[in-house]
């Protein structure tokens, strides 16, 4: 029976729009693990009519170069899901639009069970504004059951259907019972419950929504504090999507620890109790994600909810203060990022959480650290681990003239972390090249705007020649080291630029400009992609993978389209919180942001 709803539901996911009726969420459970809904779908169906992105997958040249890809989907289907929903159904797009023109939604109980497969089947319900009847609803669900009926029929020629009715506060339901040819079962049922239908498997789960509509549910999710803080700091939610970590990572959790124990981990001190301390699980309560369809583009929200920092969150290390200024971002990069992100703090506090799951791995570092200042002389621990400060910028380039698919896969990439001594990392780096025989032979040297680039040389991988490797460059300044991978004509731009002090991309009137509709107080990273520069070079990379499916499939490097138009930018702000860590996200036209 379920088929024709999750159609319904999946055709619904490419549209967004609002609701008049109370959210279906309300009615749930907080035993939930999964619930993604659309706020609603038929005032969206008119808002993606004259969006943007409609107008790009229409495009003619866009459609031309993926022909190839959509004939091969075709191919065994008898017909379309449009063509099925009329000739079957009776339903054109609009009518559906009239049955169905709010929420929709779709929640999952029984994760973990799934996952660790002590079940066979999910604990699942679909729920979604109805504006017909029970008669029309029994009619289309009629429609459906005769058609999974026979389906089924074919691959089991024994199974059996047969339609129950059950009357259940007042309400009636409709369970599909099957019987395989030995065992008998209700494999999904449906009801019609103020306007809301429900469509369930187990037939328990529908019996509980029926009850949650008509009376509440007993420990309802919204009234969780992880979840009214989601709505808190979230969007409008045309899209959401709600992970309910507190309901299905504590049986996850255990399940790994136990693996792990079976593994052989207690060889290294680890125990239970200790792996479970250090990785902090039990603090994660949920994740969340919503995207909200606007005039110029998309809107986005998501963030990561725990009650305190600690274990593997306690990675998560931001110092006070304002964002690395990073005058030496040039304008023309596609991609970047400032961030007060604290690596020196991060690699002290996974020393700790290494600590707490194993007493003995702590003694065997500091036995290999002090091994390794008897060799050299140099103490690693405050040279290199110790030596990192609060700030991390990165920028990405594509090699000037080059679309190929090579240039997206290894674009030009630096990365510019603070340092608190600068002479005590040059020291230890160059400690550890000695640790390497030959080491300082596969180093070539050169000076530029006053520094020193230091080039490791990468040869191809044997197995795969045809591969191009990086190369990777780095510089100590005074106060940052300078990480770089490919070639190094933008770290040398880096550097010109940092010599002259000049002003860069960050420090442009419009780039704050095009921050201001996401800009919080305290914020932590900021990142910026240009797409239209990423245009050519996915698609020569699209053509290059195509090569390796079936002669149907392959498409053809002559019909990218040159001249599509993708003037998007994709601008992300996050914060840290003492309850979490949470981003805003904005993919809008280039126009529209000036």
């Amino acid at each position: 029976m379920n088929q024709p709803i999750i159609s319904f539901f999946t055709a619904g996911c490419l549209l967004f729009s609002a609701s008049w009726a109370a959210p279906l969420n309300s009615y749930l459970e907080d035993d939930v693990a999964i619930h993604a809904s659309f706020r609603s779908l038929a005032e969206a169906r008119s808002s993606w009519a004259a969006h943007p992105f409609a107008e790009l997958i229409e495009n003619p040249e866009l459609q031309n170069f993926f022909e190839p890809l959509m004939e091969a989907s075709k191919q065994g289907e008898d017909s379309s899901f449009t063509e099925v929903m009329e000739d079957a159904f009776g339903l054109t797009w609009d009518s559906f639009f009239e049955l169905f023109p709010g929420q929709i939604s779709i929640s999952l109980f029984n994760l973990s069970d799934l996952l660790l497969q002590q079940a066979e089947r999910p604990d699942l319900v679909i729920m979604a504004e109805f504006t017909g009847d029970a008669d029309r609803l029994a009619e289309l669900m009629g429609v459906q059951f005769e058609r999974n009926a026979a389906k089924q029929k074919e691959a089991n020629p024994a199974i059996e259907h047969v339609m129950l009715e059950e009357f259940f506060m007042g309400e009636t339901l409709h369970l599909d019972e099957v019987f395989d040819g030995e065992n008998t079962y209700i494999e999904d049922g449906y009801a019609l419950v103020d306007g809301i239908f429900i469509l369930a498997t187990p037939e328990t789960r529908l019996r509980a929504m029926v009850e949650a509509i008509k009376e509440g549910p007993r420990s309802p999710l919204i009234d969780t504090v992880a979840y009214q803080r989601s709505r808190e700091l979230g969007g409008r939610g045309d899209f959401s999507l709600y992970l309910n970590l507190r309901s299905f990572l504590p049986a996850l959790n255990q399940a790994l620890l136990n693996k792990s124990m079976e593994s052989g981990a207690a060889m290294f001190g680890l125990s239970a109790p200790s792996l479970d301390k250090a990785l902090g699980l039990e603090s994660l309560q949920a994740v969340f994600f919503d995207l909200d369809l606007i005039e110029t583009g998309l809107s986005s929200h998501n963030g990561i909810l725990y009650r305190e920092k600690t274990g593997l969150t306690s990675l998560l290390t931001y110092r006070p203060g304002p964002l690395p200024e990073a005058g030496y971002v040039p304008e023309t990069i596609y991609s970047s990022s400032v961030s007060t992100f604290d690596f020196g703090a991060m690699l002290a506090q996974l020393e700790k959480l290494i600590g707490s799951a194993s007493p003995t791995m702590p003694m065997l570092i500091d036995m290999q650290m002090q091994t390794m200042r008897s060799q050299t002389g140099v103490d690693f621990r405050s040279s290199i681990l110790e030596n990192f400060g609060g700030s991390m910028v990165s920028l990405a380039a594509l090699p000037e003239g080059r679309q190929d698919a090579a240039a997206l896969l290894q674009p030009e990439q630096v990365f510019v972390v603070e340092l608190r001594d600068a002479e005590a990392l040059s020291s230890g780096i160059r400690a550890l090249i000695d640790l390497v025989p030959g080491g300082r032979e596969l180093i070539e040297e050169q000076r530029f705007a006053g520094q020193t680039i230091h080039t490791i040389r990468v040869g191809a991988n044997p197995a795969t020649p045809e591969v191009q490797s990086n190369d990777v460059s780095y510089v100590i300044t005074r106060s940052h080291l300078i990480f770089n991978l490919g070639d190094a004509s933008l770290l040398k731009e880096v550097l010109t630029r940092m010599e002259s002090g000049e002003s860069g991309f960050w420090q442009k009137a419009s780039t704050n400009q095009l921050f201001e509709p996401i800009a919080m107080e305290r914020a932590v990273t900021r990142s910026y992609v240009d797409l239209e520069q990423m245009v050519v070079p996915v698609f020569v990379s699209i053509v290059t993978g195509s090569q390796y499916g079936s002669e149907g499939t392959r498409l053809d490097a002559a019909n990218i389209p040159r001249n599509l138009a993708v003037p998007f930018h994709v601008i992300t702000e996050m914060n840290e919180a003492a309850d979490g860590i949470f981003s805003r996200s904005l993919l809008i036209q280039r126009e529209a942001a000036r």
